[in-house]
């Protein structure tokens, strides 16, 4: 007669009864579940001797134990988990940014979820049910505070990266010397002999392009017989281009130098050049 599902179910390896438990590596090592919790949880030092903490890796090694993180988080009340917030991930640059993020995290434990804005001039919403039971932190690249919506609201603590450092509501920022670029950039040019400016300007208002716009206008206006013209584009490679033929086909003399903001609309600039 064929097995029933009760005999099936039966014949089933019962994997969760040969699992090893912190209980296991405590007897095979002769100490406290406590101490195996303080090895394991690299919280040893001071209060078990070296000896006996390597003891209770190689036990726990041996036996492939492997300490329950849900568990442990739950009980710390902490997820050990970051999230990384960007306005797109088709732009290399926040593909490096999370890079980054994630290598230093892991250094430290934890890991990161990369999340993009609907869309640079949108809201960002929780992603989750709730961010604060789900997330430690969040990190926010190349956004305003504004725009982060119930991620804000939610009180976990933000750390802004390339943002406008008087906002005050963030618990660190992170920015490079986005001015003194841009003053090398004009610099470099002027030193050429460059005197007749296109500067291809983000559509997308932001306080980084703010800076770049403020120090090339500044680092020109010091240099006579200079001009400078400005024409917006979106952040993509098609409309660069195309609102690039547009400026050097317009009246007046042709620039002699193009200033971008962002590699996407040096991209479609360089097409437009070369058409």
């Amino acid at each position: 007669m064929a097995d029933g599902p009760a005999d099936r179910a039966a014949a089933l390896p019962d994997t969760t009864a040969t699992r090893p438990t912190s209980r296991d590596v405590a007897r095979a090592v002769g100490v406290s579940q406590a101490t195996v919790s303080l090895v394991l949880g690299d919280k040893w030092r001071g209060r078990v001797s070296e000896r006996t903490a390597g003891a209770v890796r190689d036990a726990a090694r041996d036996l492939g134990y492997r300490p329950n993180l849900a568990a442990r988080n739950l009980r710390l009340g902490r997820t050990r988990t970051a999230l990384l917030v960007v306005p797109a991930l088709t732009n290399e640059f926040f593909a490096r940014v999370y890079t980054g993020a994630a290598s230093v995290a892991a250094e430290h434990g934890f890991g990161v979820v990369v999340y993009p804005a609907p869309d640079t001039g949108g809201r960002a919403r929780d992603p989750f049910a709730s961010a604060r039971t789900a997330l430690d932190g969040v990190i926010a690249s190349s956004m305003a505070t504004q725009a982060l919506g119930s991620l804000h609201s939610s009180g976990l603590p933000l750390v802004m990266l390339d943002s406008d450092p008087a906002d005050g509501t963030a618990a660190a920022h992170v920015n490079i010397d986005i001015a003194d670029g841009m003053r090398r950039v004009a610099g470099h040019l002027l030193g050429l002999g460059h005197r007749r400016f296109l500067h291809m300007a983000s559509s997308v208002r932001s306080w980084t392009f703010d800076v770049r716009a403020g120090a090339l206008a500044e680092t020109l206006a010091a240099a006579p017989g200079t001009s400078v013209r400005t024409v917006r584009t979106a952040l993509a490679v098609d409309p660069a281009r195309a609102a690039t033929e547009a400026a050097l086909e317009g009246p007046g003399p042709l620039p002699t130098a193009i200033v971008c903001d962002g590699d996407m609309i040096a991209a479609g600039a360089c097409k437009a050049v070369r058409r």
